[in-house]
């Protein structure tokens, strides 16, 4: 599963199309990372064995085999598991229900849960009537995936699972949590700004000043919100470009070395090495073999 970056910088969500926007993600988290993300699409993620962890810079969930969980838009979050677990991750543009601008599809059903800024990820334990249908409904979601021509049933059974949401959140007001918080937005910014700008020579006072913020507090946004230094994410994020370019292009090793900002190739194989137990090719030709 790859992460392309849009122009805005939000993730660009594999296997979507405006003609139909939706796609459905079978991976075992043990096995692919899911790096901190974001995305302007909905989510609805079934754990199908195995348990996971799922982390946004507000909360932590647990989750567990027959558990499912409802990720609101542009929520930045993470995924981990210790063991393989296998996940069903079902995610679509709110277009795919609402249809054409200002229906009364959007502006009753849809809006109330993508405009709630207290709604950011709602967890799915099977404990009510409501939940135990979302639940059955998304395993029959992705049991229709195997089919050919499921698009209108897809698109049927996506409704009856989010009239079943709408349910749940009218019923249980306390399951929400705060999704909006000032430091995502400054996350947001930041992040973006080093999508846009990896290539280049970056300082900590650039990152900072997409955010309008202080060197010392955008230090404390990263560390408080995703853990990590702004730095190990700027290096992650080029060895996630170097790793796509590798497997993706002909262009040699040391053209991607500076097209994700490493300087040189030997540095850039330095790197390589450390994080990922191999040189640059031999993670090639392992690749292509």
């Amino acid at each position: 599963m790859e992460i392309v970056i849009r122009k805005n910088q939000m993730e660009e969500v594999e296997g979507l199309t405006s003609e139909y926007p939706y796609t459905l993600h079978v991976v075992d988290i043990h096995t692919t990372k899911i790096r901190w993300h974001w995305h302007e699409e909905l989510e609805f993620c079934y754990v199908a064995s195995g348990e996971a962890v799922l982390k946004t810079v507000n909360n932590t969930y647990q989750l567990k085999t027959g558990e499912a969980v409802f990720m609101n838009t542009n929520v930045l979050c993470t995924m981990q598991a210790e063991k393989s677990c296998i996940i069903h991750s079902h995610i679509f543009h709110s277009t795919l229900l609402s249809g054409h601008f200002r229906s009364v599809f959007e502006t009753k059903y849809m809006q109330p849960i993508l405009q709630n800024k207290k709604i950011e990820v709602l967890k799915f334990e099977g404990i009510n009537a409501s939940q135990q249908k979302m639940i059955r409904k998304l395993c029959e979601l992705s049991k229709l995936q195997e089919n050919e021509d499921t698009e209108f049933a897809t698109r049927n059974v996506l409704s009856e699972i989010w009239m079943a949401l709408l349910k749940e959140i009218e019923s249980q007001e306390n399951a929400v949590t705060p999704a909006a918080s000032v430091n995502q937005e400054r996350l947001l910014h930041m992040l973006s700004y080093i999508h846009e700008h990896y290539a280049e020579k970056i300082s900590l006072e650039d990152i900072a000043g997409a955010a309008a913020i202080s060197k010392r507090e955008a230090l404390r946004c990263f560390q408080s919100g995703i853990s990590q230094p702004p730095f190990d994410y700027l290096q992650e994020y080029r060895l996630q470009v170097a790793k796509r370019l590798l497997t993706t292009t002909q262009a040699s090793i040391a053209e991607i070395a500076l097209e994700c900002g490493f300087g040189s190739s030997a540095y850039f194989g330095k790197v390589f090495k450390e994080k990922e137990g191999m040189t640059p090719k031999v993670y090639r030709d392992s690749i292509k073999e």
